[in-house]
């Protein structure tokens, strides 16, 4: 009964803290990769409070976040304590390696998330504003709950934010962008691609996620 009603509010849809960016709660599941190490042990709020980068941010902030990245598989809560899951710090150590793959690593963990479903059936027909695609995503939140899930989806490759202020698709790239198809697979090492601009790297990425895909699906792939 109590594990139960512990784990209850998963089964809402939560969306992430508007206190902190994405880039910031990103920040933070680092921290905790880094105080924590590979046996993922829970560390105190007041500890992840007082050592975040660059700017020290509350407890009551950093609590706040907990809830959407745990619904996301990222962290588990302890009380007054957070840990990562296999997943979370998989996530951390591929951003210490290689921001692309640890882009694609969260696209394919999310991909049958209620965020991911949710964009892609939004985004089928038409591409949104940012703040349009936000208030349908937002339910009962506060639009900026939703503003910081767009941003979110954005970072997983799952959606893409184009500089016409549009959000679409990965797949169905505006008028005028090269197709993932025709951008090609270059040789290129993981900071060539994590440093091309944002079109460019999502049509990469794309086109990484297709060849990956018919391989796995291939039946002489090992």
């Amino acid at each position: 009964m109590t594990r139960a009603k512990r784990e209850a509010p998963d089964s809402r849809r939560i969306l992430p803290t508007p206190a902190m960016t994405c880039l910031r709660q990103l920040e933070m599941i680092d921290l905790i990769a880094s105080l924590g190490g590979p046996y993922r042990p829970p560390v105190l709020l007041a500890e992840i409070s007082a050592r975040m980068p660059r700017k020290r941010v509350s407890k009551a902030t950093i609590s706040s976040a907990q809830g959407f990245l745990r619904q996301g598989g990222l962290v588990e809560s302890h009380g007054g304590a957070i840990s990562l899951t296999a997943a979370g710090l998989r996530l951390a150590q591929l951003r210490g390696e290689d921001s692309a793959r640890a882009r694609l690593f969260l696209c394919d963990l999310w991909k049958s998330a209620w965020p991911t479903t949710s964009a892609q059936q939004l985004l089928q027909q038409k591409p949104l504003s940012r703040t349009t695609l936000a208030e349908q995503l937002r339910g009962p939140y506060a639009v900026e709950r939703g503003l910081v899930l767009v941003d979110w989806l954005d970072y997983a490759l799952i959606v893409h934010q184009g500089e016409e202020g549009l959000v679409h698709l990965p797949q169905a790239e505006p008028a005028g962008q090269p197709s993932p198809a025709a951008t090609g697979l270059p040789l290129m090492r993981a900071e060539e691609i994590s440093a091309l601009p944002d079109d460019k790297f999502h049509a990469v990425m794309q086109a990484y996620g297709i060849l990956l895909t018919s391989l796995r699906g291939s039946p002489t792939a090992a």
